[in-house]
């Protein structure tokens, strides 16, 4: 039997035929909390009539976003949505792909941006930073701008970016149309906060008209937007069983590095070489426990995070940072960043400095406990219905006590069969060239080779022969030469055409792979002639910078250039994806 009679069932299809997605979303949510009865009814908001959907008006608003792994593309992409569907004129686009001399044309931009590296903008904006820093830069007067930043704040330059530009665009002339907001790693609600700020802010600067359409006046959240879910993202994490977890180095060497492979099987997850899988972990319970006996709190006492209540051993344990901590966080808690240490975790800190806490005021100190990101080391070609992973485990002594590397060390407790919630972040910036037979040249140190493992596989899967030369470091031969017998059979087969190894420790002088590269200065030099894009992945703070100028120092003695046109020819391969960097 039909809940609605024929007539009930026409006058609701009529009341709803001219609404946007984002409008139906709303009115689904308002009917549900009417049908609930009792104090759940919502207040019907007032309705303010504008133009039916496609006829937008008011200020020109350009989206901007400069993105490494996707995050400010996505927040980008939704304020485009609820933008659109609340009437306002809108156009969206990566800086990458933005004349930055446009400036002076826009009414309104809304830029969304991350911090990359050492406080660096975003690959995919460095030039239109270099445009805006450089005397060319057009005053702005009359041009309207908000800015939201994306950072981590266990970065000394958190938000950096997003922080240059705002003050830059002030400088210029533009008039700052909503105060920056500063994102830390829990992006989402600052960000849903931010995107309802400009739509409140832009619906009271679009003129009413007339028309049919209703345009609701209320909050609009992510959940507002229509977008399908998809199974193995940061909204719907997928719980994948793992197959193997095998050590890739001896049992001699200084390090333990695993290789872990999870199952895919069923889900439709996909993802392409150089993306990353992040896994949501758990702190180590020991640790836990030795918190919670220095400070002489109770494990079930109850304590709120974002409004949702958590026993403190549940909170410490799955929601919040306890392995390390940031300058700032140290110095609130001290009041002194004098003494702090990079490597010490939130134990060290309350031995060294005692305080009587209680629980809430405990858990209001410490960052909320983010997923860990690592570079995937498969092919969905090579290795259907699977992603791995490689890891080193993190084991250091400190303080006179062993501490533990969070994610690692999670991923090292886990048994086969065992299941991990995760999810697919898609990396734009880090691709195989679209063309199978444009050459790479691919350049990691340690676990950073595990995208290159990737990129072969898919090669040789999708039976591309050469054109491929991986230089590659560790510390000993023996001991560290990891995916050994698989670098061997790709070059037996033409998937790799070359590799070169450094091997710091297994001789009096250490040599890295930036040494490698300028050995073969000559071939890299032939190579980056014909045009191949070069790889780096690994440490920012050491083999990422010790290769750039590497390759500086190559183009300024093989192509005859000074060192500014060679740092300039990199910046424009960084625009161009020619030279592409996944660095931590």
């Amino acid at each position: 039997m039909s809940l609605l009679n024929a007539q009930q069932l026409e006058r609701v299809s009529h009341a709803v035929q001219d609404l946007t997605p984002a409008q139906l979303a709303w009115v689904g949510g308002y009917l549900s909390g009417l049908s609930l009865g009792g104090n759940n009814v919502i207040p019907f908001p007032q309705a303010l009539q504008v133009s039916a959907p496609g006829q937008q008006h008011g200020i020109s608003t350009t989206i901007l976003y400069g993105s490494q792994t996707g995050n400010s593309k996505n927040i980008a992409r939704k304020l485009e949505q609820e933008l659109k569907a609340a009437g306002t004129t809108v156009s969206i686009k990566s800086l990458r792909d933005y004349r930055p001399q446009q400036l002076k044309k826009e009414q309104r931009i809304l830029v969304v941006i991350s911090t990359h590296g050492n406080g660096e903008p975003p690959d995919d904006a460095r030039a239109f930073f270099q445009f805006i820093h450089s005397h060319r830069a057009p005053g702005l007067e009359g041009l309207e701008f908000a800015v939201l930043a994306l950072g981590d704040s266990s970065y000394e330059e958190f938000c950096q970016t997003g922080r240059e530009l705002d003050l830059r665009l002030e400088q210029l002339g533009a008039s700052r149309w909503l105060a920056r907001i500063d994102c830390d790693v829990d992006f989402g609600e600052d960000a849903a906060g931010w995107r309802q700020q400009v739509l409140e802010k832009a619906g009271r600067d679009t003129p009413q008209a007339g028309g049919n359409a209703i345009l609701f006046n209320q909050p609009v959240s992510g959940s507002t937007v229509q977008q399908e879910q998809a199974l193995g993202t940061q909204e719907a994490p997928y719980a994948a069983e793992l197959l193997a977890l095998t050590p890739v180095t001896d049992a001699a060497s200084d390090k333990e590095v695993l290789h872990a492979e999870f199952s895919l099987a069923g889900s439709g997850i996909r993802y392409q070489p150089g993306d990353i899988l992040a896994l949501q972990v758990r702190n180590d319970s020991a640790l836990v426990d030795a918190i919670l006996s220095h400070t002489g709190l109770d494990g079930e006492t109850a304590v709120t995070l974002k409004g949702k209540t958590f026993t403190l051993r549940t909170a410490l344990q799955e929601r919040l940072e306890i392995t390390s901590l940031t300058r700032k966080q140290y110095e609130n808690f001290t009041g002194s960043s004098d003494g702090y240490q990079a490597d010490a975790d939130w134990l060290d800190v309350l031995e060294q400095h005692p305080k009587a806490l209680d629980a809430q005021t405990l858990v209001e100190l410490l960052r909320p406990l983010k997923a860990r990101e690592y570079s995937i080391a498969s092919s969905l070609e090579a290795h259907p219905e699977e992603v791995h992973l490689l890891v080193k485990r993190v084991d250091y002594p400190h303080n006179r006590r062993r501490h533990l590397g969070a994610g690692s060390n999670w991923l090292a407790r886990l048994q086969t069969g065992d299941s991990a919630r995760i999810h697919i972040k898609p990396n734009e910036r880090f691709k195989l060239p679209a063309d199978d037979q444009t050459r790479i040249i691919m350049i990691g140190a340690g676990t950073g080779v595990a995208p290159f493992r990737s990129f072969i596989a898919e090669r040789e899967a999708r039976d591309v022969q050469g054109g491929s030369w991986l230089f590659f470091g560790e510390q000993h031969f023996r001991t560290d030469f990891l995916y050994q017998s698989e670098w061997l059979q790709y070059l037996q087969s033409g998937a790799l055409e070359r590799m070169s190894v450094a091997f710091s420790r297994d001789q009096p002088e250490k040599i890295y792979v930036q040494q490698r590269l300028l050995e073969q200065a000559a071939a890299v030099w032939d190579w980056l002639q014909q045009g191949a894009h070069v790889y780096v992945c690994g440490d920012m703070h050491k083999m990422a910078k010790d290769v750039h100028q590497a390759l500086t120092q190559i183009i300024t003695q093989q192509g005859g250039r000074t060192p500014e046109q060679a740092e300039a020819q990199l910046e424009q391969w960084i625009s161009a994806g020619r030279y592409q960097r996944d660095v931590y």
